[in-house]
């Protein structure tokens, strides 16, 4: 179910990752995200998992100046670290949780008034990634945008007051410098404040581009986060390429701690943690944990955290099934 948006010629591109649904057909603001207010699956999982604010030095820079020297915890800031709409455009790429999720979660709010009747299908059955730990959702509702070198398509269903989606997005406008593929699957219930999200993306330089150079480059990332916005109660793991992370712990209200695990280095850090805080932590073994992440250690050392020889998506894209318009992404199959 394709449909050609001719009003998105009026809407600008993002110059990072452009997931194009503008005002066309309903009264969402053309501006992604609209404000952080009223994106209720961005808002949701910020109150649930770890959210790191940034230094002086980080506030006007990308997360990619890199101030913090452990390689786990910079990962984790990579990750984690806040974003918030408009102050940070420009500043926060797609490596960013959050900013993923401010592009995605819009389309949770939008998808009642701009989804189309499908053929309903499971998630499984509709990811241009095969995820081993689908939510295991089915879809009855679609959209699917293309426009130049960017689109997306969206799946969208409800259960009671749990809401549900899964979209995949592509970024190509210059296919011979830098392809970007991701695909999010998210649920959010607004009664009991549940917010799950799998995320999968990949970035491909190709040979002879400028980032990839001979032999082309890359990174991939994925990310699986499981929390609740009311007791900000949080279990995840996440990875960007050969780092892989686990943790569990409550991220919000003083007092309260989280733990993190990267191989064999264990790291207890404060609720509301910020970048000098994660500059300054130095790792332990399990058997020296401090008390305040001894409610989390067991379950922490006994998760198992992303392969990044297996679970990653490949940089050449090849998890990513099919093909659209001559760029090496599926979108979601109705």
């Amino acid at each position: 179910m394709k449909r050609s948006l001719a009003c998105l010629a009026s809407v600008a591109l993002i110059a990072v990752v452009a997931l194009l649904v503008g005002s066309c057909g309903s009264d969402s603001p053309a501006t992604p995200g609209g404000n952080n207010a009223t994106n209720v699956l961005f808002t949701a999982v910020k109150e649930a998992a770890p959210t790191f604010l940034p230094g002086a030095k980080s506030a006007d820079k990308t997360i990619n100046d890199k101030t913090i020297n452990d390689q786990a915890m910079y990962v984790a800031y990579q990750l984690l670290r806040n974003y918030t709409y408009p102050d940070d455009e420009g500043v926060v790429d797609m490596s960013n949780i959050y900013k993923v999720l401010w592009e995605t979660g819009r389309y949770l709010d939008e998808a009642p008034t701009r989804c189309a009747a499908v053929t309903e299908a499971t998630d499984s059955a509709l990811s241009p990634f095969a995820f081993d730990d689908f939510l295991g959702h089915s879809y009855a509702l679609g959209m699917a945008l293309e426009e130049g070198g960017y689109g997306t398509s969206i799946a969208y269903g409800v259960v009671g007051d749990e809401r549900r989606m899964l979209a995949s997005y592509k970024w190509a406008p210059d296919a011979a410098q830098q392809v970007a593929i991701g695909v999010i699957q998210a649920e959010h219930n607004a009664t009991t404040g549940d917010a799950s999200v799998r995320f999968a993306q990949a970035v491909r330089y190709p040979p002879g581009s400028t980032m990839g150079g001979v032999d082309g480059n890359g990174f991939a990332i994925r990310a699986k986060i499981d929390g609740n916005s009311t007791t900000h109660t949080f279990e995840l793991k996440m990875a960007i390429n050969g780092t892989s992370i686990v943790g569990k712990g409550i991220s919000r209200g003083a007092g309260n701690w989280f733990l993190f695990r990267c191989g064999e280095a264990f790291y207890c850090i404060p609720a509301d943690a910020t970048e000098a805080d994660l500059a300054a932590i130095v790792p332990t073994d399990l058997a020296n944990v401090p008390a305040e992440g001894a409610a989390y250690k067991d379950a922490v050392a006994a998760a198992v955290p992303y392969d990044v020889a297996t679970d990653l998506p490949a940089v050449d894209l090849s998890n990513f099934n099919g093909g659209v318009a001559g760029t090496p992404v599926s979108y979601l199959m109705y």
